[in-house]
């Protein structure tokens, strides 16, 4: 593998959890994917000037230790699988100082137009240029909970009327959400999602308890997350998540979150894995019973990403 990026967690991204919100893991992430092309011949791939661009078609996340505020961070990555239109990548975010990994991403990228539109071949100097990246998927990669699926075809918003899915969020597709062609970029995947979880008091009741208080004592943390992408969205379109519950145990809590335009039409989902953090005790604790029986009254089994 090789260096694609350094930097470092910036206080202002950190969040109520005293730590780099999830949103800005995929930020850096994705600034790893554009010194990437700069390596496979595409230079000009983020830039006005692009004839075609990268974008990810799905995205898994797995988060293995805590960066805190200025904590100094690299990331290493290799392309473990190429076809002729999109390549497997591995990106490793490394904390400098202790030598942990905080977090391992697993992507498939597609060599696309930049107005959008399907896949289409690599050029021939970029394919050479992926095979010198090769390496092997490390163990590390390997996801423990999520699921292990296509993503399903055909879900509209009246499938998650159907389930009673909750809406924990709506909102819109901002100018500053966006690059240079008028998309979102893929940090809003997850931070739009992370912007509304919140909400979810029936997956997090502990949290919602604690924030109808002072507040600041316990919180959700993402474990693991898979996200699938449908359409970009352009800036200014409006959106609205529902998100259900598809599994529970006294660990973790497995939840799916679905994305739709104004249409009703999926734009992208998300499976997520997650678990009540102790913000004091810097750790994890387990669901009590009360909890895990008030689970079985949300748990949606169909639910899928």
């Amino acid at each position: 593998m090789i260096e694609l990026w350094r930097g470092c967690a910036n206080a202002w991204e950190c969040d109520e959890l005293g730590h780099l919100n999830v949103r800005f893991y995929l930020a850096k992430a994705w600034e790893a994917v554009g010194d990437l092309a700069d390596r496979i011949g595409m230079p000009d791939a983020f830039q006005p000037s692009a004839t075609s661009t990268l974008r990810p078609s799905d995205i898994t996340v797995r988060y293995l230790a805590e960066l805190r505020p200025g904590a100094p961070i690299f990331i290493t990555g290799g392309v473990t699988q190429i076809t002729p239109e999109c390549a497997d990548i591995v990106l490793i975010v490394h904390h400098s100082a202790s030598g942990k990994v905080a977090a391992v991403f697993r992507m498939t990228i597609d060599h696309c137009l930049p107005a959008g539109g399907g896949a289409f071949n690599w050029p021939q100097r970029a394919a050479s240029a992926l095979e010198g990246l090769r390496t092997q998927l490390p163990e590390i990669a390997n996801t423990r909970s999520l699921t292990d699926e296509n993503p399903s075809r055909g879900i509209r918003l009246a499938d998650a009327d159907q389930l009673g899915l909750a809406e924990i969020g709506r909102g819109r597709i901002n100018p500053e959400d966006c690059d240079f062609t008028g998309l979102m970029m893929p940090e809003h995947l997850q931070g739009k999602v992370s912007n509304s979880v919140a909400n979810y008091a029936a997956a997090f009741p502990e949290q919602f308890k604690d924030h109808a208080g002072a507040g600041g004592t316990v919180g959700g943390a993402l474990l693991e997350g898979r996200i699938a992408i449908r359409r970009w969205p352009q800036s200014g379109e409006g959106y609205t998540i529902r998100t259900g519950l598809r599994s529970a145990d006294r660990n973790v809590r497995k939840i799916v979150h679905w994305v739709f335009d104004r249409n009703g039409r999926l734009l992208w989902s998300m499976e997520g894995v997650a678990a009540i953090m102790d913000l004091k005790a810097r750790k994890l604790v387990k669901a009590d019973d009360a909890t895990l029986a008030a689970f079985q009254n949300e748990i949606r089994k169909e639910l899928r990403l």
